[in-house]
């Protein structure tokens, strides 16, 4: 579970994991990454009934680290599958279990998504999710001896990379290498593994700065992987790089702008972001990247 300043809704996405602690063995590791609120002591301070939890304390706020800290670092070797969910969602009951049928029906498959089951586009998100064979980062699986794969292969993703749940996505389709062939079928989908959410509203006044924050997320995105995905398709794992800033200076020209409606005005702002940060020096790899605009 990755948390960024959760304090607010933490022990309610913990109460849906531990619902599902009949379900399985769970432990939960709580990857507390940069917070500057009380998540930690909530989190510390939750009395658990069914499930074990792990708090993981990072102090550099970045979600690829967590990421990458987890799989690397304190993924239980044993488990026979990893769930990632972000510290907001309420996970369904049954979605361990679905998960584990979903691996069990398809020994082909090494990920798979959950879908949502709130939220006023929640039917056209799970098509996307199932039609695409995408896995969101609000809750998906992948399955142990993959995760062990990433170990082995030393795959780790770029500090400050926003959608490490694209990136996964692709990576487990081209078994970890954008030069092999994509197989759709290595992620499938749980109709029963489901996340909840509180969706915006335009009468929540902040509702209006986190909307215009995701629009930033997905604008450095979609410039990101302009520059990622080429570059994994030339080198392969071994050209991932360490930093965004890494990739940025690289790989700068890949950058686009194109008239995309509303979300014209979001890619310029994220590709004038990318080239300050392509101008400074090294000291600019020390900020918390993926919380710019959380």
């Amino acid at each position: 579970m990755f948390a960024y300043n959760e304090e607010a809704g933490i022990a309610a996405a913990l109460a849906a994991l531990d619902a599902c602690g009949e379900e399985a063995r769970l432990r939960v590791h709580v990857l507390i990454n940069g917070c500057t609120d009380s998540t930690e002591q909530v989190v510390r301070a939750w009395q658990p009934r069914r499930i074990e939890v792990v708090p993981v304390v990072l102090p550099r706020g970045d979600k690829a680290n967590a990421w990458n800290h987890y799989v690397h670092e304190v993924a239980p070797r044993d488990a026979a599958i990893h769930l990632f969910t972000d510290g907001d969602m309420i996970v369904s009951k049954g979605s361990v279990a679905a998960f584990l049928r979903a691996f069990e029906a398809d020994p082909h498959a090494n990920g798979c998504a959950g879908l949502p089951v709130s939220g006023r586009s929640r039917d056209g998100f799970r098509e996307k999710l199932r039609r695409g064979r995408e896995m969101a980062g609000n809750l998906y699986a992948l399955r142990g001896s993959c995760v062990e794969a990433f170990r082995r292969a030393g795959v780790r993703l770029p500090f400050g990379m926003f959608g490490e749940d694209g990136l996964v996505t692709a990576l487990v389709k081209h078994d970890l290498d954008l030069r092999r062939q994509r197989d759709d079928l290595r992620v499938t989908s749980a109709e029963e593994a489901g996340f909840g959410y509180v969706p915006l509203s335009l009468w929540r006044p902040g509702d209006w700065r986190t909307y215009r924050n995701r629009k930033m997320r997905y604008a450095v995105r979609r410039q990101q992987a302009l520059m990622l995905y080429d570059l994994l398709r030339e080198r392969g794992p071994e050209g991932m790089p360490v930093h965004v800033v890494d990739l940025y200076r690289e790989r700068g020209d890949a950058m686009r702008l194109a008239w995309r409606g509303l979300d014209t005005y979001f890619d310029w702002v994220a590709i004038r972001r990318i080239r300050r940060d392509i101008a400074a020096d090294d000291s600019v790899k020390q900020e918390a990247r993926a919380h710019l605009y959380s």
